[in-house]
């Protein structure tokens, strides 16, 4: 057995999942998602969809997805990866539940001048997997899977879903400085919650029998100051009633980070594949 088998991932997947729904005054629901549709659009069309267009040729270049690739994408938001995806590959399935993200999604798309897609408008919890089962070349999702307590039953239905490859995607370390001070600036010496994603991801597909690979992209985003302020408002609405205080606290630290308006930033994300019919047994 390895060192990750010291450490019962799953379980500590829950207890941080179980920790950050106690320190929320309510969790995320679709309309939060649909209320952020335009941030989210804004900050994948950075550079025509640059992290979309960068995880397909890191799976790409290892033979995951290709011209005659089916994909199927779990909370697909605006078209993170159904814009960069579709134009290289035979056709792509979104799996979206917010009003907002598919008329992102539609938008985008015919800004794109892209067909060979379709909607599955509905969470990824309540698609009927028989319906799908084995009918996808590649199940991928990006910065959603953090959302399921019960990680590896989701997990189970992505890997039904496919004849061939899974992928989660994952932003390493997902607060950045600025979020980081208005979190102290709103929430004082309360610690800011994490929120499970890579590389407790990657420990628990091999420690389950999975044989993961991995490789870590870049990308950047820009965003305007109205619709990262609307991000904060709808995030800390979470933990503790906006007031016109904390509002004010948002824009103040916005407009000292900002350049015309402009917020810039990079991020880096690891990329999760795997075969489900390859595993590993312990000896």
């Amino acid at each position: 057995m390895t060192a990750t088998s010291a450490v019962d991932w799953v379980r500590h997947w829950e207890e941080i999942y179980d920790g950050r729904l106690r320190s929320m005054q309510r969790d995320y629901s679709i309309d939060d998602w649909t209320e952020r549709a335009g941030d989210y659009s804004e900050r994948r069309k950075t550079n025509q969809f640059e992290f979309g267009d960068r995880v397909y040729r890191a799976l790409a270049s290892h033979g995951v997805v290709g011209r005659q690739s089916r994909v199927l994408e779990v909370g697909s938001g605006p078209g993170t990866f159904v814009i960069p995806f579709a134009k290289r590959v035979k056709s792509v399935t979104a799996v979206e539940p917010s009003d907002g993200m598919i008329r992102m999604i539609r938008q985008n798309t015919a800004e794109a001048g892209i067909g060979n897609y379709d909607i599955i408008r509905k969470t990824w919890q309540d698609v009927n997997i028989p319906d799908i089962r084995g009918k996808y070349d590649l199940v991928i999702t990006s910065t959603v899977i953090w959302m399921f307590r019960d990680i590896l039953q989701q997990i189970e239905r992505m890997e039904e879903a496919t004849s061939g490859h899974c992928c989660v995607v994952e932003e390493i370390d997902g607060t950045d400085d600025l979020g980081r001070k208005i979190w102290r600036t709103i929430m004082g010496e309360v610690p800011c919650p994490p929120f499970p994603g890579y590389p407790i991801i990657y420990n628990i597909l091999y420690q389950n029998g999975r044989v993961p690979q991995v490789r870590i992209v870049d990308a950047t985003s820009r965003r305007t100051t109205e619709n990262l302020a609307k991000m904060y408002r709808i995030f800390y609405s979470l933990y503790t009633d906006v007031t016109p205080e904390i509002e004010e606290k948002i824009g103040t630290a916005l407009a000292a980070d900002s350049s015309s308006g402009i917020h810039e930033g990079t991020y880096r994300s690891a990329v999760v594949w795997w075969d489900p019919e390859i595993r590993w047994e312990a000896d």
